[in-house]
């Protein structure tokens, strides 16, 4: 396999007359900043690791991860393989900056005083970014901006000339989108909205009270260089399509994580092995072997482990390799003493962690409702930073009332992110928690998740409010399942709730079917205000047929009477139901769970 893997700055990335195709087979642009979960922020959460890792004044590289595309530097003209997410998403942060500046002139937003020199400073810093996002082609006497990353035309919409209006700091009105399909505007909108969510972030960052002041131009230069050169990605160039797929479906298949556990799996080894031979008596019967093996089948010794381990004892999100972060924290945590080799204490903490991480992943808790509220929050999105917290608190606190209060403050808290429109999820609180259990504080720690009185009400609010992505529904429905669990008295459920396997269900459909009960028994106004509340909505632990979704109650209850999830299999033994029925539910679903979380 011939490949050329280089590390580049994000100042080399985008070099002069470098251009980037993203191929038509490519899926659309799909980052986003509009969501609570991994799938649907990864904009916030980019922003906040660069912004942290800036803030911190660390030291080292911010590593951005690997991008594979076919050619080579003779004519500076690349496809795109592996990374066109990253690639368009940093080209928007870059505009985002120079658009920015743009309003922060037009806007007059600077100092009476310097007016002049800012005015100077912000069309240079302009014109800066231009020659990083476009490259200048000659024609005549002119030079022609073109984008340094282009997309190749998709059958029936031109992609690439959205970019274009975006990178030039229009708005989206520019664009338009008759004729179009859903997804074709939600990618268009995508643009847009990411890279205004970026301008948002400086204006937070970068104003001092509406004003753009000399140190605040002075932070935006320093942040500015931070991203040309400190920023980093592993470019993978190679000649042709075979050898970037193949590339390709490692780095996606396998996955940095997994080099890690092999990584490890060789230090640990090598570690025990070299203490074997500088203590030959006292550890002749030492199989070093035998030491991971018992770590790899006794545990629950996922990919995810290693990466969770280290941030759970750094604070912070790890930006190379986790492995790398590992031998920090052996060299500077652990030491020989008397009793016992550095190594030794160092595979006893593992062994530790791991035990309390499996423990977390299988929710495995005597304790009834730390059992439930573990389940939902493994359930709740942004998954690994959950992990880091879980992770850190039942290896930091060992009073199981205090780590159940704690876990019930976060609980809410995630309530709250999922449940409010305006809200996003952000590491620096999590991470902020992590560092304070580490010293001990775990009252202090609660504190940054406890919710204030008015978001309290807030929260008892958004409960009665419709609930349009599928994915915060389910998640919800799910804290209502787990209500349920905890007031029961039974030793034994009759069934356990497989989430990954649950869909959510509407019982009156989004888009009734003509000639069914729902057009005849339930009023225009009654299904616009509950179609999208929790008193008309259930979980299935079973595949539904589309076609099924939209039909009568008579029908459809004979399905729901195959899952045995009590909020649904209720509904199978109903011989109709009605408006009042909707609304009963609804105030049902909404007491069980608030009242639950009052504990």
């Amino acid at each position: 396999m011939e490949f050329i893997s280089e590390q580049k700055v994000l100042n080399d990335l985008f070099g002069n007359d470098i251009t980037y195709i993203i191929p038509q087979y490519q899926r659309p642009y799909s980052w986003d900043c509009i969501g609570k979960s991994d799938k649907n922020n990864q904009i916030n959460v980019i922003w906040q690791d660069l912004i942290d890792f800036y803030t911190s004044k660390n030291p080292n590289i911010y590593f951005m991860g690997a991008m594979v595309m076919i050619g080579d530097s003779s004519n500076r003209i690349y496809e795109v393989i592996d990374g066109q997410q990253r690639l368009t998403t940093l080209t928007l942060l870059f505009t985002a900056i120079k658009c920015f500046l743009k309003e922060v002139l037009e806007n007059k937003q600077l100092p009476q005083e310097a007016h002049q020199e800012f005015t100077t400073f912000i069309n240079a810093a302009s014109n800066y970014i231009n020659q990083l996002v476009f490259n200048e082609k000659r024609n005549g006497l002119y030079t022609i901006p073109e984008k340094k990353v282009k997309i190749e035309k998709t059958v029936g919409f031109d992609y690439d000339s959205v970019l274009k209006t975006v990178l030039e700091c229009e708005d989206a009105s520019q664009i338009s989108l008759q004729n179009t399909n859903e997804e074709q505007k939600e990618v268009t909108e995508r643009y847009f909205k990411n890279r205004n969510y970026f301008i948002e972030q400086l204006k937070q960052t970068f104003l001092d009270k509406g004003v753009f002041t000399n140190e605040k131009a002075q932070e935006l230069d320093k942040f500015f260089e931070f991203l040309r050169n400190k920023v980093t990605v592993m470019q993978i160039r190679v000649p042709g399509f075979e050898v970037a797929y193949q590339i390709f479906e490692i780095l996606n298949n396998r996955g940095l994580s997994l080099s890690n556990k092999d990584l490890f799996r060789n230090f640990l080894i090598r570690k025990f092995h070299e203490l074997k031979l500088t203590n030959p008596s006292k550890y002749a019967d030492l199989l070093p072997t035998e030491k991971w093996r018992h770590l790899d089948e006794a545990y629950e010794f996922d990919a995810e482990f290693i990466s969770r381990y280290v941030e759970s004892k750094n604070g912070k999100n790890q930006k190379y390799s986790a492995y790398n972060d590992i031998e920090a924290i052996y060299n500077k945590n652990f030491k020989d003493s008397p009793t016992q080799s550095k190594i030794e204490a160092f595979y006893a903490d593992i062994q530790s962690n791991l035990a309390i991480y499996t423990q977390i992943m299988e929710a495995d808790f005597a304790n009834k409702r730390m059992k439930n509220t573990v389940s939902f929050l493994l359930k709740a999105g942004n998954l690994s930073y959950t992990l880091n917290l879980l992770l850190t608190l039942f290896r930091q606190e060992k009073d199981e009332a205090t780590a159940l209060l704690f876990l019930q403050t976060f609980e809410k808290y995630i309530l709250y992110m999922l449940l409010g429109n305006a809200k996003r999820f952000s590491a620096k609180p999590v991470y902020q928690t992590i560092n304070l259990l580490n010293k001990g504080k775990t009252e202090s720690a609660r504190q940054v998740f406890v919710l204030s009185e008015t978001e309290t009400e807030e929260l008892s609010t958004l409960f009665n409010a419709p609930i349009k992505d599928n994915d915060i529904a389910k998640i919800v429905l799910a804290r209502y399942y787990y209500a349920i669990e905890n007031q029961s008295q039974a030793d034994v459920v009759e069934q356990q709730l497989d989430f990954s396997k649950a869909t959510l269900e509407h019982i009156i459909p989004q888009s009734p079917e003509p000639a069914t009960n729902w057009l005849r028994d339930f009023g225009d106004a009654f299904r616009k205000q509950y179609t999208y509340l929790l008193g008309n909505m259930t979980l299935l632990t079973h595949k539904m047929n589309a076609a099924n979704k939209n039909y009568d109650f008579a029908k459809k209850k004979t399905i729901y009477a195959q899952t045995k999830l009590p909020l649904t299999n209720e509904l199978a033994h109903l011989s109709q139901i009605d408006e009042n029925f909707i609304k009963e539910r609804h105030q049902k679903i909404v007491a069980g769970i608030l009242g639950d979380l009052k504990g």
